[in-house]
């Protein structure tokens, strides 16, 4: 007895091809745009595909961009050390709050003084031009140590340490387009000091002006353009 053939389930059939089709399409359309984006971006660098995966709605890498772009930042401040040669006197720190950079006084100052030796302003230059990429708020701080100090022009090491701080953003701003809304200057004098007032080494090292940038979580905090 000749058996009757059942028709073919071509419904089911034609579905799996359209599946594996559509998948094969997908797969070339982003193999095209990722091929797009290494032919467009020239520099290779790690910010514009950070800025790729936001604009395809990567929106948990947020906290991922501000800690790349801080980095970079980091390194053209030791960059900027380096090609200084500022190593004995200059140095970059990251806490929570702040990305630092200090500089020991005798690079920027005479000894009891707050005007900015010629070398001085030529080092700020250089700051100034790695930091106009930052838009973070930045506080310029002036430390000195426990040294009593008392002249004509300063009767503390409080007001020495103010002046000091304020002479460093006088020059950004008589020399840079900063804004004033950016910039604030503060003096602690011997009251914030990073080691024991003990020895004339660590003395050396609580004297300092240190620019601080203020980390903030937005992503959007550092210009994109380091």
């Amino acid at each position: 007895m000749v058996k009757k053939l059942e028709p073919v389930q071509r419904e089911e059939v034609g579905g799996e091809i359209d599946t594996v089709y559509g998948d094969m399409l997908t797969f070339i359309a982003m193999l095209f745009i990722l091929l797009f984006t290494l032919s467009y971006n020239e520099k290779k660098n790690e910010d514009f595909f950070t800025e790729m995966r936001l604009t395809f709605g990567a929106k948990d890498i947020e906290q991922d961009k501000v800690i790349t772009t801080e980095a970079l930042f980091v390194s053209r401040v030791e960059g900027f050390i380096k090609k200084e040669k500022l190593q004995e006197h200059a140095r970059v720190l990251v806490d929570e709050q702040k990305i630092k950079l200090i500089l020991s006084p005798p690079v920027l100052f005479d000894s009891g003084k707050a005007v900015l030796k010629k070398r001085g302003q030529e080092i700020l230059k250089s700051v100034a031009e790695v930091f106009s990429t930052v838009e973070n708020p930045i506080i310029v701080e002036g430390h000195t140590d426990n040294v009593p100090i008392h002249t004509k022009k300063f009767e503390s090491n409080w007001e020495l340490s103010f002046h000091r701080s304020f002479s460093v953003l006088k020059y950004f701003f008589a020399n840079f387009n900063f804004s004033p809304r950016q910039f604030s200057a503060i003096g602690y004098g011997e009251f914030h000091p990073l080691v024991a007032n003990d020895t004339p080494e660590n003395r050396a090292i609580n004297r300092r002006i240190e620019i601080n940038v203020i980390r903030i979580t937005e992503a959007a905090a550092f210009a994109p353009h380091f």
